[in-house]
C-alpha cells in the first residue's frame, strides 16, 4: 500500500513537473506577418466592408482627378496647408513725456 501512494506521489510531480515550464517561454520576432486588416490577401477593410486592393486603387485615382482625397471609402476635400500665420505690426511706440521741474 505505501508502494502504491509512493508511486502515485512521485508520478503526480513528475507530471507537474512537465506541464509548467521553468523558464519563460520566447517572443516572437516579428516573424509572424499580419493580413492587411483581417480581409485577406489582395483585400483591404474600407468602412467596414472588405474590397479589392484594385477597387480601391481605383476610388483613389478618381478621387484625385477631383483634387480631393480618398477616406473610409469616400472623397474628402484636401486639407490645405496655410502659411504661418505672421503677428500684427507694433504701433509705432509713443516718446515718454519730459519730465517736469
Amino acid at each position: 500500500m505505501n508502494r502504491l501512494i509512493a508511486v502515485a506521489f512521485a508520478l503526480a510531480l513528475a507530471s507537474s513537473a512537465q506541464a509548467m515550464p521553468q523558464a519563460p517561454l520566447q517572443q516572437t520576432d516579428g516573424i509572424v506577418i499580419q493580413v492587411r486588416q483581417g480581409c485577406g490577401l489582395g483585400r483591404q477593410l474600407v468602412d467596414g466592408v472588405c474590397k479589392r486592393n484594385s477597387t480601391v486603387r481605383k476610388m483613389v485615382r478618381k478621387c484625385r482627378a477631383k483634387k480631393m482625397r480618398y477616406v473610409n471609402g469616400r472623397c474628402q476635400p484636401s486639407v490645405q496647408t496655410r502659411p504661418p500665420v505672421q503677428p500684427a505690426p507694433r504701433p509705432p511706440a509713443q516718446p515718454a513725456p519730459a519730465p517736469r521741474a
